[in-house]
């Protein structure tokens, strides 16, 4: 009798232990489809610089949340799970900035020169551990 309870108990311990993991890998993914959302909605359109502006202080607040550190350059630094990176691209000179940089430089003047420019989601990466997003990289259309 006692090693029919111990057999029982032992299973329970595993059924408990596997349908543990199983909702804990599930809530993961929906917290990364969550979390993707909010850049997802960027991709297959052209946005304006005000819309790029939003979105460069969405992936700032979402790094700063996660506590993502930063290069010596103040870029920040890919962690693997949940750290985002975004690039835009001027036509003006052809040159990739991390939205750090611009960032840096000030909201105002990039709302002041590219609030009604056009910019279009070219790339999108995710990180292989957790499908949330990476990077992105927006190219300005219009001048």
């Amino acid at each position: 009798m006692k090693k029919i309870a111990i057999f029982i108990l032992i299973g329970i311990g595993i059924l408990s232990t596997i349908s543990y993991s199983y909702l804990s890998y599930i809530n993961k993914q929906r917290n990364a489809k969550k979390e993707n959302l909010k850049f997802e909605i960027y991709q297959e359109q052209e946005i304006s610089g005000s819309e790029v502006a939003s979105l460069m202080n969405k992936a700032i607040d979402s790094n700063q949340q996660n506590e993502i550190e930063k290069d010596e350059n103040g870029n920040y630094i890919d962690n693997g799970k949940n750290s985002l990176n975004i690039e835009i691209q001027f036509i003006d000179d052809e040159v990739t900035y991390p939205i750090e940089k611009i960032y840096a430089k000030g909201m105002n003047t990039f709302l002041t020169y590219y609030r009604n420019i056009k910019f279009a989601c070219k790339q999108v990466q995710y990180h292989s551990k957790t499908n949330q997003i990476k990077y992105m990289l927006l190219e300005q259309v219009t001048q």
